[in-house]
């Protein structure tokens, strides 16, 4: 079957669509998530950045496991966004069954990643491209970490140049978000998100392009 190509600006105009439409609820997830795991974070580096001792480490430990386990409830809260489910804040919170699966499988993807970049770069942006789809099936079908590791990279076949693509675009604006004194990420992040399980959910559905006529606006 021929794979479909990414449309990007239907993609990003259902996206915003999806933002605007739930603004408020996702400003306030994505403070949540802010408060939560990256002031943690910006604490941990300026008072315990190159400490060595047992209570740095466990500290560093403990934010990391807290960090890992918000962004798989803010992945399940945007997935649910793109097709107008209702959703809590509760649901940002609910994930522990999914969550072994997910650690594993992002330990197993970030680790394959920085091996595939010190060899010579290419295998890791491909590991990073192939596999990229991993928190979305272990959400949707509650699958393992291994068997979602699995079938991201079915799912991505032959779409390797066009989502490097995509995730170019969605690192860079990323990247313009946070510079904008990092107010702006409270935009792109939710944003690039929404973007990529509306990337995921029509290629499982196999349409004929991305975004499928689901999430697509009226002319």
């Amino acid at each position: 079957m021929k794979q479909p190509s990414i449309d990007l600006v239907h993609l990003f105009k259902y996206s915003f669509q999806q933002y605007k439409r739930y603004t408020s609820f996702v400003i306030g997830i994505m403070v949540t998530y802010y408060v939560l795991a990256i002031v943690p974070q910006i604490y941990y580096f300026q008072y315990f950045w190159g400490n060595p001792s047992t209570e740095a480490q466990v500290i560093s430990g403990i934010i990391t496991v807290t960090q890992l386990f918000l962004s798989l409830g803010f992945i399940n809260v945007m997935l649910r966004l793109v097709d107008d489910e209702h959703v809590q804040v509760s649901d940002m919170f609910n994930n522990f069954r999914n969550f072994l699966s997910y650690f594993v499988g992002y330990f197993l993807y970030m680790l394959s990643i920085i091996l595939g970049l010190f060899l010579f770069v290419l295998p890791g942006i491909f590991i990073a491209v192939r596999f990229m789809f991993y928190p979305y099936f272990i959400l949707e079908e509650n699958q393992s970490s291994f068997v979602a590791l699995q079938k991201s990279y079915y799912l991505s076949e032959e779409m390797t140049v066009e989502l490097f693509l995509f995730g170019i675009v969605v690192i860079t604006l990323n990247i313009v978000g946070a510079l904008l004194f990092g107010i702006g990420i409270l935009f792109t992040y939710p944003l690039t998100t929404m973007a990529t399980a509306v990337v995921f959910k029509s290629l499982v559905n196999e349409t004929e392009g991305i975004p499928s006529e689901q999430y697509q606006l009226e002319s």
